[in-house]
């Protein structure tokens, strides 16, 4: 069973042809957030997507980014939002086009509205899927997506129906139920995992939520001693929560990240970070206008770099991790010749 154990800033370092393109050329690309819909049926009050349009990707603009995606050899897409990727009417089309472009797939969602069709397609084609709970509790749902009750057993359902569709199916597909904690969720962070366990899960995953502070590695710990087995496991933004005791200086000035992670909204547009869909400041080129490759190798791109200031960044943001290590390449380094 193959669990992402979110270490970036390892990970970064297996791709020294991205990072010879970053120092030489432009094809670094190795990760995109994907958004084939910025429409969502939850009603989550801290969501990064609730004040975005309603736009959502044609058949021809999928086809479109997913060349886009294969020419730049980009190696992963995340179907995230934006909106809830399942109610796209291309959702299928377009696991079907990345597959087939031989990019890895991941799913970022709700869960609620999956069904057989969808939960086989995903368990024939993805690398991994997370449905986002975040809640052990039906009162603790209502307050962090803003939803009922009965909305609540059917994600709850929908976990246990892909588990067994997994199964059946003899599925490698990484299926992990993700948690977003805070001073509010803490209490439902043991609850959650049972019922994540109860219903088949591979892994829960803990992750903090944008700009939040509490460290919550001590019960991660605690929860792993009693609740993991050779069958379950609970993972963590671990870089994210050691960096939590000191959030005043990242180490870095400049998002090196952005050339080797990127957005492309529902709106058919390219952002330099998820954290910044619709932001002038972070535009990087419209696809109405440039193809994917021709956006990555023009100017736009170094100005968006140049003119980013890390300090008005959220803390712990996607790229952090990353962009410490990247940052590396730049230092002064006396006597670098005496390894």
């Amino acid at each position: 069973m193959k669990i992402n154990n979110f270490n970036s800033d390892e990970k970064i370092l297996r791709y020294t042809d991205k990072i010879d393109y970053f120092l030489n050329g432009h094809k670094t690309l190795i990760v995109a957030e994907f958004d084939l819909t910025n429409k969502c049926n939850h009603r989550c009050p801290g969501c990064c997507g609730n004040n975005e349009n309603n736009a959502e990707l044609s058949k021809d603009q999928v086809e479109k980014v997913i060349e886009g995606l294969k020419s730049l050899e980009c190696k992963g897409v995340i179907l995230s939002g934006g909106g809830e990727p399942t109610i796209s009417p291309y959702f299928e089309y377009a696991i079907t086009l990345l597959k087939q472009a031989g990019i890895n797939i991941g799913l970022n969602s709700h869960g609620m509205n999956l069904d057989e069709q969808k939960a086989t397609i995903i368990a024939n084609n993805l690398e991994y899927f997370r449905i986002s709970l975040d809640a052990g509790s039906p009162e603790m749902y209502e307050k962090i997506h803003g939803m009922k009750p009965h909305h609540f057993e059917k994600t709850l359902e929908n976990i246990a129906l892909f588990a067994k569709i997994k199964k059946d199916l003899g599925s490698k597909t990484s299926f992990g139920v993700g948690f977003l904690t805070s001073e509010l969720t803490q209490k439902d962070m043991e609850p959650f995992v049972r019922l994540v366990k109860e219903r088949g899960a591979d892994f829960a995953q803990f992750r903090p939520f944008t700009g939040n502070t509490l460290n919550i590695l001590p019960i991660l710990e605690d929860l792993k001693k009693r609740y993991e087995d050779e069958h379950f496991k609970i993972v963590g933004s671990y870089q994210k929560y050691k960096e939590m005791s000191d959030t005043s200086y990242r180490g870095y000035d400049k998002c090196h990240g952005m050339f080797f992670s990127t957005v492309i909204s529902a709106d058919f547009k390219v952002w330099a970070c998820l954290h910044f869909r619709q932001s002038a400041k972070h535009f990087l080129g419209d696809l109405r206008e440039q193809t994917l490759e021709e956006i990555w190798k023009g100017s736009r791109i170094r100005e968006v770099y140049n003119a980013i200031n890390c300090a008005e960044c959220p803390i712990l943001c996607r790229n952090d991790s990353f962009n410490r290590t990247l940052d590396k390449l730049s230092l002064e380094v006396t006597n670098s010749e005496f390894l």
